[in-house]
């Protein structure tokens, strides 16, 4: 669901802070981070749809595998250093993340 009618399904169930997902393997559907950090207008509107119901984001969460090597990793840690940016824009204080590894083993194709 689109961002505004999210923040109405969680303020009608009382709640009036949030984890957002910002980057990692989580579909960032609700944080655009780039765009928040380089489109003032769009942050400002942003911000906005929260204070309008009260409501504030806690965490910011980015799980994923930044230390592992090759394109997802270069990603991952992209987002996790766009994360720490917004969260400061934001006043956000936490941040979820994980470090991740490489493949566990040579023949290994998967991050653990």
């Amino acid at each position: 669901m689109p961002y505004t009618e999210m923040l109405d399904k969680v303020k009608s169930y009382g709640i009036d802070a949030v984890e957002m997902t910002s980057g990692g393997w989580g579909g960032c559907k609700h944080v655009d981070t780039t765009r928040l950090l380089e489109d003032g207008d769009y942050f400002e509107s942003y911000v906005a749809e929260l204070e309008k119901r009260n409501m504030k984001i806690v965490a910011l969460n980015c799980s994923g595998n930044p230390l592992a090597p090759g394109e997802m990793g270069k990603e991952h840690s992209r987002t996790a250093y766009q994360t720490v940016e917004l969260a400061s824009k934001l006043g956000v204080k936490k941040i979820v993340m994980m470090s991740g590894l490489p493949a566990g083993s040579p023949n290994d194709q998967t991050p653990n």
